[in-house]
């Protein structure tokens, strides 16, 4: 569904839904407008990372379907040079990514 934006004849600007063939907002300053439109992309962001934490916790500790486990990403951080955060490291997978290193 597209929304076109539309100023109007006073200057106020109106949204024109292409879903729906029909005006969905009017009568916004350019501010109000602005200010509806982050608040919806805040609202959308909020529900998608409230969707990713459910799949994180759904996961009990095992890797979710679209990362790693912690121990995992922390083998990885370590072998980047970065940060390792308290708690386990996967030392096989550590082990791998050096042996792949001396490979090169």
């Amino acid at each position: 569904m597209g929304h076109q934006v539309i100023k109007q004849p006073d200057g106020l600007y109106a949204v024109f839904s292409t879903g729906t063939d029909q005006w969905i907002l009017w009568d916004f300053t350019r501010e109000q407008l602005i200010g509806h439109y982050a608040q919806r992309a805040a609202e959308d962001a909020r529900e998608s990372k409230a969707r990713e934490l459910d799949e994180v916790d759904a996961a009990q500790g095992t890797a979710p379907p679209f990362g790693w486990t912690f121990a995992e990403a922390n083998a990885q951080s370590k072998h980047s040079g970065g940060e390792v955060l308290d708690g386990p490291v996967d030392e096989r997978l550590l082990a791998e990514m050096t042996e792949d290193d001396d490979d090169d």
